[in-house]
């Protein structure tokens, strides 16, 4: 995976001296590395250990970070999460994420959708069914990273100590029968997928129903959103759903240009 060295300030260009600057400074600071506190503000973006205090309550009064469990540390809340969904899935960016997935269904045969990591899980925020099959993921609707081919892409993209954070939580509760419950397995699980740059689940969440996802990502490798399709696996061998990750990228590549613009 890719990584960028330049810090959040230096992207906001003439607002990185302002207050509203500094305040979108600490949020894309959050959402890079998940979790922060006054001393990461203070030591990646030189902001005053006073004004950082000062910006971090004023943010957590308005609802959209909160306390995390880990001490002195914010993570975003509900509210946060519940934005983000509303922003991806407003008309101007709705409209043609929702064209080329369904450009991209048409083009294999299957049901696609596209999703984003929300306080944990995924929570998918446009879909495409195809005609001939029933229907089995809506948008809006959340499932734990560990059971879906799209959980895993988002593990994977995760950095390490956030990674081994999440893998403590285990062992899980089994979706289906395939579902991987076992940290270990799940962490041979990501690093499969780091190294393939795809993911593939057979019934992890639903039984009788086969996954792939690729992520999203923007110039800097950093993932945006992940795209994914689902088949029945009585119809579709894993052999045959590899074969279609490259056409997948292509258009995971492609909405990713819509989201930059």
């Amino acid at each position: 995976m890719k990584t960028t060295n330049s810090s959040p300030v230096d992207d906001l260009g003439n607002l990185s001296d302002t207050p509203l600057g500094r305040v979108l400074a600490i949020i894309d600071l959050m959402a890079d590395i998940g979790l922060i506190s006054v001393a990461d503000i203070v030591s990646m973006l030189k902001i005053p250990r006073a004004t950082a205090n000062r910006y971090l309550l004023t943010l957590d009064q308005f609802g959209l970070i909160q306390k995390s469990p880990y001490y002195g540390k914010y993570c975003f809340s509900e509210k946060a999460a519940s934005l983000a969904h509303l922003i991806l899935s407003s008309t101007a960016a709705y409209a043609p994420m929702r064209s080329l997935l369904t450009g991209l269904s048409r083009r294999i045969g299957e049901s696609t959708n596209i999703s984003v990591m929300s306080l944990g899980r995924v929570q998918f925020v446009a879909t495409s069914e195809t005609a001939t099959r029933a229907q089995h993921i809506q948008a809006g609707m959340r499932v734990p990273l560990y059971t879906s081919a799209v959980g895993h892409v988002f593990l994977a993209h995760m950095k390490e100590q956030f990674v081994e954070s999440y893998l403590k939580t285990g062992p899980w509760q089994p979706l289906s029968a395939y579902t991987i419950t076992n940290p270990e397995d799940l962490k041979i699980k990501i690093e499969q997928v780091r190294k393939d740059g795809f993911a593939i689940n057979n019934s992890g969440y639903l039984e009788g129903i086969i996954g792939a996802a690729v992520p999203i990502l923007d110039p800097n490798g950093k993932i945006l959103a992940a795209l994914a399709l689902y088949a029945s696996s009585r119809e579709k061998k894993p052999e045959e759903i590899r074969k279609l990750i490259p056409t997948m990228l292509v258009y995971a590549n492609r909405i990713a240009r819509t989201l930059r613009t």
